[in-house]
């Protein structure tokens, strides 16, 4: 194929909202690193027998045939194989799968899974996620604080939580602060946390918030503080490039997520609440991650760009 020509890519989504985010980071870098023809197909309305494989029947006969397949979710994982071995298609599988590894062509997965060491498998910090870095122009006059809630990993107190959002607000009094919750959050503590009247900070609730609300501040805003049960969202944090920090909770257990959210802390990429001075602005850091870009450009590499 002439590399002039957009590349097929199907991306077989179960359109949970993790496994898209996923999926659209990794999309978008490609089609910023080279010519994609991309379609989307949900695994509710792509049907598969192993009869249609072994007989060459037509599959979405309405598109062109893959030269590239990309799933993530346990549920795409024997429906990719069994196109691959359809259309004789590059498959690529995020996370790691209940197949060998060594059945896809390519598979990117979190350090955090444990992925084997193989020459088609290549290991993230993370997950990767649509946010694109900025480190240059932002407002340092604002400051964003993102908030889960109740969780499998750490001990929710409405009451520490409040406290440290107090003590960040009053230490930098010279912020305007915004904070916005998630599902997860209780639903009384918005209003506890209102009652404190704090001058500085503005509270949207995650009910509230337009779509785009989320990216628009991880590209705009001076600082960033977050709740450490909220995985996807610290590394969304982190990719985006705008200093954060982690609010302290008490960890259930030594959970993988615990493990992975003091391994950040060990390695600098955030800072503690329990260690920062929160009169002081979130410092910069140079480190640098994005890893949508990272793996689109080894895929490009593996399969020939």
């Amino acid at each position: 194929m002439s590399h002039a020509e957009p590349r097929v890519l199907w991306v077989v989504t179960d359109e949970k909202p993790g496994h898209r985010s996923q999926q659209e980071g990794l999309v978008e870098r490609l089609q910023a690193l080279a010519p994609f023809d991309v379609h989307w197909l949900n695994i509710e309305n792509l049907k598969v027998s192993l009869a249609d494989v072994l007989l060459q029947r037509r599959v979405q006969p309405d598109l062109p045939r893959p030269d590239w397949i990309l799933g993530a979710g346990a549920g795409t994982h024997s429906l990719i194989l069994k196109l691959k071995y359809r259309f004789g298609a590059k498959t690529i599988l995020l996370m790691r799968g209940a197949f060998p590894m060594a059945l896809f062509d390519a598979n990117i997965t979190p350090v955090h899974d444990n992925p084997p060491k193989r020459d088609n498998v290549l290991p993230t910090i993370g997950v990767m996620n649509p946010v694109l870095p900025r480190y240059e122009g932002r407002d340092k006059a604002t400051g964003t604080f993102l908030i889960g809630g109740i969780n499998d990993h750490y001990q929710w107190d409405d009451g520490s939580t409040i406290a440290q959002i107090e003590a960040v607000c009053h230490g930098q009094p010279q912020v305007q602060w915004t904070l916005t919750d998630s599902r997860r959050s209780p639903d009384r503590f918005l209003p506890a946390l209102a009652a404190k009247q704090i001058p500085n900070l503005i509270l949207i609730s995650h009910k509230d918030t337009q779509r785009g609300f989320i990216k628009q501040q991880l590209d705009t805003t001076g600082q960033l503080w977050v709740t450490r049960d909220s995985v996807s969202m610290v590394y969304e944090c982190i990719t985006s490039g705008a200093p954060t920090g982690l609010l302290d909770m008490k960890p259930l257990r030594q959970s993988r997520v615990v493990k992975d959210m003091n391994k950040l802390l060990a390695e600098g990429w955030v800072q503690d609440y329990t260690k920062w001075n929160v009169s002081q602005p979130l410092p910069e850091t140079e480190k640098r991650l994005w890893e949508a870009d990272r793996g689109a450009r080894w895929l490009l590499s593996r399969f020939g760009d």
